[in-house]
């Protein structure tokens, strides 16, 4: 399916800009259907520029663009903005939103264009916090692939008319976006591993906050856990289960085994 990008959003004329994420052969690919569109890797002039082979690369896109329908969608990132924006501001913010703050006073490089990223960072953060980023932009126009959602496009827009130029600071709403995708990847793998082919997404997310409630680190004591809500199709904060204070890692595990095998009349 081609995208659909408006000329217009709420009355004003846009342009779009697409930043295409970097795969095997995306250079050539993307080249092969330019003509006179305006195109730069993101790397360039930053820390990364030493990656240009590796760069994603950002297209200013012509009115109504054939090229629209040849990029992967997999793989790209549509950002709008007002027609009077130039490629050199949309540039500017790009490269900038690379530059982040999180966890207090930490910095560091965030690629939010990569595909498994972006989905997560602009599906489940706050509207507010993904305007508040997107700063000149007015819109940003992606296909979703986050792990507990069907796949498909999705529009976020903003009202914003203009962009801090300092490092972003993650919001604790991002924050908590990036490490939903993380903790939906660490199910993945779980389920992969056991070779489980349905999931209930929001029980399992619960053994995690639950693990981390109690102190739970191990690995195979959380497989456990995460064994028991597939198998009894239950969250383990809906099983009254009060551990007692002063218990290990191991006992606490045990005894919702033997809990939700009473419950049910199973043996675990």
């Amino acid at each position: 399916m081609t995208p659909q990008l408006e000329t217009h959003i709420d009355g004003t004329a846009v342009r779009w800009f697409a930043l295409v994420s970097h795969y095997e052969g995306m250079r050539a690919e993307v080249y092969q259907y330019l003509s006179n569109q305006l195109v730069e890797p993101l790397y360039l002039t930053t820390t990364l520029d030493t990656l240009l082979d590796r760069s994603p690369l950002i297209v200013a896109l012509n009115e109504r663009d054939p090229l629209s329908s040849h990029l992967r969608k997999e793989n790209t990132l549509y950002f709008s903005a007002p027609s009077e924006v130039s490629f050199d501001t949309a540039l500017m913010i790009l490269r900038n939103r690379m530059k982040v703050q999180f966890g207090g006073s930490r910095k560091g490089l965030f690629h939010y264009y990569v595909p498994a990223v972006a989905s997560y960072f602009f599906s489940r953060s706050d509207r507010e916090d993904t305007a508040a980023w997107l700063g000149y932009f007015n819109s940003v126009y992606f296909y979703r692939q986050t792990l507990s959602d069907n796949p498909g496009w999705i529009y976020q827009r903003s009202s914003n008319s203009a962009s801090d130029i300092d490092d972003w600071v993650l919001t604790e709403s991002q924050e908590r976006a990036l490490n939903d995708k993380f903790h939906e990847q660490a199910i993945h793998r779980w389920s992969e591993d056991h070779q489980i082919s349905s999931v209930n997404w929001q029980k399992q997310k619960s053994v995690r906050s639950f693990c981390t409630q109690h102190q739970i680190d191990e690995q195979p004591l959380l497989s456990r856990l995460r064994h028991l809500v597939h198998l009894y199709d239950v969250s383990l904060y809906d099983l009254g289960f009060l551990p007692e204070k002063i218990q290990s890692s191991h006992a606490i595990v045990e005894n919702i085994e033997q809990f939700i095998s009473r419950e049910h009349h199973h043996v675990v």
